[in-house]
């Protein structure tokens, strides 16, 4: 079978460099290509046995094309990457963003496609003591992964899909959806619900050793608790529910913590605006 040739840009960053480290370990399925421009991360690279390659040279050839930057850089060298492509291949994008804010253009004749990593869940028995130690995925921790195919080829996806898999390795499941979709996972739940949230309880766990609680106390039973309720609100333990006076513990905690009109969140037209704000932060929209 024939390989499929990946290009990865920006291979030295905290993602290039261990998404381009995992495929490395399949050169029965992969032609390997990374570029990078830093001069220590092309060292770090050649550290492993990556040569860095020039963008203009191995994107013509490439059939899967992963730009491993930020945002805020990919909106400017996506058109780039883009106008070099050859017919039928693909590009990966590693966050929905930019994409739903409309700046990554597309071709009729190639796959644009979104992967985004779940990383490691709590709920996951990792093998081995590496693995578990593995807090973001891809070095070792099993995840599961979100994927989208905004445009081009189902063959094409087919191709994104297996290296998604590989490079951000071991992944247990590849779950599809819209941008969409994905776009309500990050930023509406992870982060503006979901980050907000828990730096509020790790201030607060602050504020419990300002008075006094040993600080490994803390921090053991807010970890333990956020498990334990975690588990109990998604319907991992079946019927079992917190207790009454949790219960109306909560409905205080909803009106001193949090707004009224917090689920606004989910609306449509705020996600936009969230989106566009964080890609843009200089021109506020919400």
């Amino acid at each position: 079978m024939r390989k499929i040739n990946v290009c990865i840009i920006g291979a030295g960053g905290t993602m290039g460099y261990k998404t381009s480290r995992n495929l490395l370990r399949k050169q029965d399925k992969y032609e390997l290509s990374v570029c990078e421009i830093d001069p220590d991360a092309i060292g770090k690279l050649e550290k492993i046995g990556l040569h860095v390659t020039d963008m203009d040279a191995a994107v013509p050839n490439a059939d899967v094309v992963v730009p491993a930057i930020n945002d805020s850089g990919l909106k400017s060298l996506a058109p780039k990457v883009l106008a070099c492509m050859k017919p039928g291949a693909a590009m990966v994008i590693l966050d929905p963003a930019s994409v739903i804010n409309g700046e990554i253009p597309q071709r009729n004749d190639c796959t644009l496609a979104i992967c985004h990593p779940c990383h490691p869940s709590f709920f996951l028995d990792q093998d081995t003591p590496e693995a578990r130690a593995d807090k973001y995925g891809c070095n070792g921790g099993k995840q599961d992964i979100v994927m989208s195919h905004i445009c081009g080829t189902a063959e094409a996806f087919d191709n994104c899909r297996s290296v998604c898999v590989d490079m951000m390795a071991p992944v247990e499941h590849c779950y599809v959806m819209t941008p969409e979709q994905m776009a309500f996972l990050e930023p509406t739940l992870v982060e503006v619900l979901g980050a907000t949230c828990l730096h509020a309880m790790a201030e607060t766990l602050d504020e419990a050793c300002r008075r006094g609680v040993q600080r490994e106390a803390a921090i053991s039973f807010l970890s333990g608790h956020i498990m334990n309720l975690t588990t109990t609100f998604v319907g991992l333990l079946g019927d079992t529910q917190v207790s009454d006076a949790c219960k109306v513990a909560m409905k205080i905690g909803e009106r001193m913590v949090l707004r009224e009109d917090w689920r606004n969140i989910w609306d449509d037209g705020v996600l936009k605006r969230v989106i566009a704000t964080m890609l843009h932060p200089d021109e506020p929209q919400i």
